[in-house]
This record gives structure tokens, sequence and C-alpha cells, in this order.
């Protein structure tokens, strides 16, 4: 991701230290034949320079017959629309930043779903060739043409490039593009030079910003497409990099391999594909698509995107590693995995997993791409601190709890993995019922998925609000304490509700002053409001053990400490 070009001139000295941008993000992608559950998933991290940059999740609603209308971004770029354009969800800048929409990934109607972009950098040769077009397509609105105006990856794929051809570039970028049958990836390597490559539907690949397309076959246009003069181009000019006999598009137009960018990638080659990812190295060519190590899961491409190189030498919590650009990067405003299903209706493809903050420390909610609108919270727009709007909800609990991760900030990751987990169970019967209404009243399956997601959306905004005040007040009464005094990390207060629902248990309620009894099977945990101590009962046997804290009642709800939650 590239923001705010028109800093450019006032940042000259710090872009002359450093050749990467201060705007960048990561990308994943999971083949459907090689993911848990059949599902094409396209994932991506929307990195800023900042860390505090609001954004909003909106649903643009399907226009018909209306002429005349553009894509417009601030840079000068005008893009006409046709008079009829389609339904698509969007995660866009709150509308005072001032560089563009930047929607950062959309879902259409017509089940075509795009992720862009992953900002990357050409040699400076091949800028100087075929520079960069001022005023020409950016990144802050290609999602939004290629989701308004095309029905599959493929004529995505036609669309960005005949736009390019005719408008030229602004910028490098990676685009993600998936549908029901196929998916794409495009790489804009300068003003107009591109690649686009069908990807394999039994690989994953994981990347910084780079480009990351390898040795192509020019004649193999069923898995590659590209700009006219690509080849003929690098070959005037020298430029052509060849490996194992075959054009190298990575090597040929990219800058060379940096930490920055390639440790990403080479991390999540290891945690995908451990035995094949080997020691890192700066100049290694790492490759685009490779054997995952089992099938995997949208929740293991939320932790990819979570990670900061821990169990490794670089691990960002290790004295000397703090400069290090991780996955996990707390500059992090909005991050999304897309599954794209066969099974579901065209008109309702995908299952959209999106968190606001960072991911370290936020909580993925699941949204299935045919609502028709999106919770209050997610509308609040404004660049300023809001505790209405739901980017702020969580990237406030994100910045207390990275203010110690072992102390604040485990107890944070437990809650929102435990909670992320119940839902992604959840949403397996979401989606069967979804299916279903959809065959029998399509209206009633959009309705059931919008209810479900405002549903899901205000119980998650009103849950982050109750941990934001149980982490503060956590803070405060231990700040300015002696070690001695201290205590143990910080322990999430839990719904006994939702605890008890998650984990299978009935709850049977004898008063305050009386045990609380759950119990699922031979399986029992009998407690009282106000004492720290629960009785287990498992296999007939039963056991006394320590609470971290009392179970209490707050607002005419009970909570319990989520490590007990955990143990259910």
């Amino acid at each position: 991701m590239r923001k705010l070009r028109v800093l450019a001139v006032a940042m000259a000295v710090v872009l002359l230290l450093s050749t990467t941008s201060a705007f960048a993000c990561t990308a994943v992608y999971v083949g459907k034949n090689v993911s848990e559950d059949g599902s094409t998933i396209i994932a991506r991290s929307e990195d800023q320079g900042t860390g505090a940059y609001n954004k909003m999740f909106l649903v643009v609603d399907r226009v018909e017959n209306v002429a005349g209308r553009t894509m417009d971004d601030v840079q000068g770029f005008s893009y006409p629309l046709p008079a009829t354009t389609y339904k698509y969800t969007m995660v866009p800048d709150s509308s005072g930043a001032g560089d563009g929409p930047y929607m950062g990934a959309c879902t259409n109607e017509y089940g075509l779903s795009i992720s862009a972009t992953v900002s990357a950098y050409a040699r400076p040769e091949v800028e100087k060739v075929d520079p960069y077009v001022e005023g020409g397509l950016r990144e802050a609105v290609l999602t939004g043409i290629v989701a308004a105006t095309c029905k599959t990856a493929k004529e995505g794929v036609e669309k960005l490039a005949s736009i390019i051809e005719e408008y030229g570039s602004e910028e490098g970028n990676v685009i993600m593009l998936a549908d029901q049958k196929e998916a794409w990836i495009f790489e804009v390597y300068s003003g107009h030079l591109w690649a686009a490559q069908k990807m394999p539907a039994d690989k994953v690949a994981v990347f910084g910003n780079q480009f990351m397309i390898e040795t192509v076959e020019p004649a193999d246009t069923e898995n590659f497409v590209y700009q006219k003069d690509l080849f003929t181009t690098a070959e005037a000019n020298k430029w052509t990099v060849m490996v194992n006999g075959k054009v190298h598009l990575a090597a040929t137009f990219g800058e060379p391999r940096e930490d920055y960018s390639n440790m990403r990638t080479w991390m999540g080659h290891k945690l995908l594909a451990p035995a094949t990812a080997g020691e890192y190295k700066t100049e290694t060519l790492y490759p685009l698509f490779y054997d995952p190590a089992k099938k995997v899961s949208a929740l293991e491409v939320m932790d990819v995107l979570r990670n900061r190189y821990e169990g490794t030498k670089y691990d960002a919590s290790l004295p000397g590693n703090e400069s290090l650009r991780v996955i996990g990067v707390e500059r992090q405003s909005q991050i999304h995995v897309i599954q794209v299903k066969d099974n579901y209706p065209k008109e309702i493809s995908a299952l959209q997993w999106l968190a606001f903050g960072n991911a370290e420390h936020s909580v993925f909610l699941p949204n299935f791409s045919g609502i028709t609108d999106t919770y209050s919270a997610y509308k609040v727009d404004g660049e300023d601190y809001n505790p209405n709007g739901a980017y702020w909800k969580f990237k406030r609990i994100c910045t207390l709890a990275e203010q110690n991760r072992s102390f604040y900030g485990q107890g944070v990751k437990d809650y929102w993995n435990f909670y992320e987990e119940a839902l992604y169970k959840d949403m397996k019967t979401a989606e069967a019922k979804m299916i279903k209404l959809y065959a029998e009243d399509p209206a009633k399956a959009k309705k059931y998925v919008t209810d479900l997601h405002m549903q899901i959306a205000e119980k998650a905004c009103k849950d982050a609000d109750h941990l934001y005040d149980n982490l503060l007040f956590f803070m405060m009464d231990r700040f300015g304490r002696t070690a001695q005094k201290l205590g143990g990390p910080f322990v999430p207060e839990i719904s006994l509700r939702d605890a008890a629902a998650d984990k299978g248990y009935t709850v049977k309620w004898t008063g305050n002053t009386k045990p609380i009894v759950l119990t699922n099977g031979s399986s029992s945990y009998s407690f009282t409001l106000g004492k720290d101590t629960c009785t287990v009962t498992k296999g007939g046997k039963s056991t006394e053990v320590k609470l971290s804290f009392a179970p209490l009642e707050k607002n005419g709800s009970t909570y319990i400490p989520l490590d007990l939650a955990m143990t259910l």
C-alpha cells in the first residue's frame, strides 16, 4: 500500500536514506485444493505510515442506467463508469484522509473478490525507460473500478490491463483477484508494463512489498497474460534475467531483494511450509508459490498476518530486533481474509473476515459478501479518535496491549483467539443456513446474512468496549506498584453465558450466594460469585482449583476469568 505521494518532496531526505516505502502490506494466498475447507483464500494487511488511521466498512449499492458518472482520484485520474455498476462491499479510508478512497478489499454481487494492493518497486532503470504516469491509475481507486464493473477475476485482469494501456499507472502494485472458478495475481511494474498469472489451486503464497512472479512461458496464455511489449522492452534494454532458460519477471523488473520485504516473504514460507523455507538470506529469490506442509485454514492465515517472527532469531521481542519490519506491524489499519467458496451462491460467494486496528491484538469478524448494509460503528467517519467507531474501539485495545506484550498483551490475544474460534465454528452452521435460504429465496438469504452481520458486529463492539475498560482498569490498578505487589499478568473477564455456549455447557443458576454449576456430560464446574475457587469434576474425580480472580456480576451479566473458560 502506498499513501500520500503528495508528501514525497517533503520526505525526500528520508527517502534517500531508505528505498522502501513507509506504507506497505503483506499478502497471503491459499489455493482451494490446499485449504482446510476447499475455499480459495486471498488475504492482506493494509499497513500505514501511522498507527492511528481510521478505516470504514461499507456497502456500495448497484446503480442501474445512470450515465455520466466517474471514479475519481485526488491525483487527477478520472475513469468513466458504465451506466450500470455492480453492488460491492469495500473497506475505505475516512473521507478526510486526503489521498483518495483506498477501498482496500472488495467483494461484488457477481462473485468477484479483489484485494489491492501490495506496493512494489521497479528497478530504477526500468522506471527511467517507462516512468510512472502522474495522474495514472493508483491503488486508491482500482479496487472500486474493478468491483463496480467486472464479473470475474479474468475480466478484472483485462480491465486493469486496458486502463493501464490507456491511462498508465502512477505506481508499482501487486493485486490479487479471485472468483469461484480461478484466482489471478497482477503485477504493475512501471508506467505501462505489467504481467498477470493464474494462481495454482494446489499452492500457497505469502509475500511482502516486492514483485514475485517468477519464470514464465510467453506462449502459455492460459496461465499468463502480459503487456505486449513486456519481453521486447526488457530485451532491448538488457534487463532480462533468465532462470532455467526462462525469463524471471521479478528479477528482471523488480528491485533487488531487501530485508524489509524479503524477510516477511521468507517467514510466511517458514510458517506454511517449514521444511522447504531454509535459512533466511537477504538476496534469495524465494518462490511465489509452493506446497504447504498441510491444508491451511482461514484461522491459520489470520495468524500469519499477526506474526512477528516468533520462534526465530529475528523475533521482534528479542533485544536488537526492534527495528525489523515484521508482518504483524503495529501500523496495520485493516486486515482482511477473504474465503471464496465454490458451494456458495455467486451473489454471496465469499466469507470475508475483517479485523480493524492491528491483527496481533484485534479480532477477525466474519461477513458474508451478500450483506446489504453494515453496522453503524463501521460507518463512523473522520480522522480523529472517536470511541463510537469500530476502528477506534479495536485499535485502542491494541495500543494498551502493546505497552507490555507479555503482561498485558497475551491476555488480549487469548481473549480474541477464543472469540475467533467460536465464530469460526458458528460460521459452519451459518453458511449451511444461508445456502438453504438462498435456494428458497435469495432475498431471504441476503436479509439473513445482513442481520447476522449486524448481530456479530454489535456484540463484538460491546465486548471490545468491555475488554478495553477491563484492561484499562487493570493497568491503572497496577501502575506504580512494586514488583512484589504487581501480581500476575492480565486475565480478561469473559461472559459466562458466551463461554458456556461456545463449549457446549449448560448453566444452572441457584442464586448469588449459591454455586453456579456448568455441566457437559460427565464434566462439571461449580463456583460461587465473589469466591476465587472452583470445583472441577471430570470422570468422577473432583478437584478444587484456584481462579485468577473471583467470578463477578456487572450490569446484569456474570463474568468469569478467561483462563477458566479456556479449560472448559
